[in-house]
């Protein structure tokens, strides 16, 4: 077996077989290591990025260089912006990098229109792709409109966690501030208070989540 075909394998509970070989045929593997990117503001999408292991993040980038986390990208997903970009033939408006060393299919754009025509499969993984990352920008701006930056912090390194599927997360005071488009100095003081609350012990550029249910609420 290739390792392409290796690699195609969990896709197999999605696309129905013949599109699975046309994925094989035309599309090429990709392997990123963390933090490297994948995509600039400003560029054009070269391809459509089904993602195999790992995962990438999605950022909005600001005119003063600020930046704020739209959402990830998990295994067996693929980024709405990329297909956006990819039917519109437009520069990205977003900045995409690695959030962890990540495997992807990279899918030649040109195969969408005529697989969206043809099977049925891509048609509905396209369309629930958009439904998502909607829903997911949904709660970006909820979050960013309605949630206090101690809630919006916490929900954060949940999901981190949850990404992580472990309690202990590599993450600077900075780069939380960043991707949630704030200060340092407002991160460092809001983790103070939720370690004071039990809901997490603080290390050097680490933290490790409290999960259990006996954690103090207040």
């Amino acid at each position: 077996m290739s390792e392409i075909s290796t690699a195609l394998y969990p896709f197999s509970s999605l696309f129905e077989s013949l599109l699975i070989d046309e994925i094989e045929k035309s599309s090429k593997l990709m392997h990123l290591e963390a933090g490297s990117v994948m995509l600039e503001p400003g560029g054009y999408v070269k391809f459509i990025p089904l993602i195999v292991k790992g995962s990438i993040k999605v950022f909005r980038q600001g005119s003063d260089g600020g930046e704020i986390l739209l959402y990830y990208v998990y295994p067996l997903e693929t980024c709405a912006v990329s297909l956006t970009c990819c039917v519109a033939n437009q520069k990205s408006n977003v900045k995409v990098n690695a959030e962890e060393d990540t495997t992807l299919l990279s899918v030649p754009i040109s195969k969408s229109d005529d697989w969206f025509a043809r099977f049925p499969s891509w048609k509905q993984f396209i369309m629930k792709t958009y439904s998502h990352r909607f829903d997911e920008l949904l709660r970006a701006i909820d979050g960013i409109a309605f949630h206090k930056v101690d809630e919006r912090l916490y929900n954060y390194l949940l999901e981190k966690s949850s990404l992580l599927k472990s309690p202990l997360i590599q993450v600077s005071h900075q780069q939380i501030a960043e991707e949630l488009n704030t200060s340092r100095e407002v991160i460092s003081r809001l983790l103070k208070q939720l370690e004071g609350r039990g809901l997490l012990t603080m290390g050097r550029n680490k933290l490790t989540l409290h999960l259990s249910e006996n954690v103090k609420s207040n």
